[in-house]
């Protein structure tokens, strides 16, 4: 039988050098360089959102109530530290755990002003102790009185 293809190899190689594993290894070191921060940067941004989709959840809340009462309520702390029942009804999946990453509360009355600080462990951005808070009020105005995201990165 005949042999159909022949061997890629000259005769007495068997496999890559030094050198070239060695420049394989550096290509792949230098892209996890760049890489892995830019990675870190869109977690931060994704752990902000949760703040900021849970504020426009209250907003929502708060309005729905306001139909009902003509007054805007109160909600005391709910999140990371406690896990309290609120007239609006807004709560934290796995409030008073370690999975919340912010805290909520908000005034009530004639006006409202609700506010998402997040808290120290774990960080909104790896190895920076800045806070993360944000604000929404009635007029739907999202505002951040510190963002962590941008201080950090």
């Amino acid at each position: 039988m005949k042999v159909m293809f022949k061997s890629f190899m000259t005769k007495g190689q068997k496999g890559f050098s030094l050198v070239e594993l060695m420049i394989v290894v550096a290509i792949i070191g230098i892209l996890a360089a760049l890489a892995v921060p830019k990675f870190q940067s869109f977690q931060a941004k994704a752990r902000q959102t949760e703040g900021k989709n849970n504020l426009s959840h209250i907003f929502t809340l708060q309005m729905s109530y306001y139909g009902d009462n003509d007054a805007y309520a109160a909600v005391t702390s709910t999140g990371r530290t406690t896990c309290l029942a609120n007239p609006i009804g807004f709560s934290v999946t796995g409030c008073a755990t370690t999975k919340a990453r912010y805290n909520y509360s908000s005034t009530g009355g004639a006006t409202f002003l609700a506010t998402a600080t997040s808290t120290t462990a774990p960080p909104i951005v790896s190895g920076c102790a800045t806070l993360d808070t944000w604000t929404i009020n009635q007029n739907k105005l999202l505002v951040a009185t510190s963002d962590a995201v941008a201080k950090c990165n």
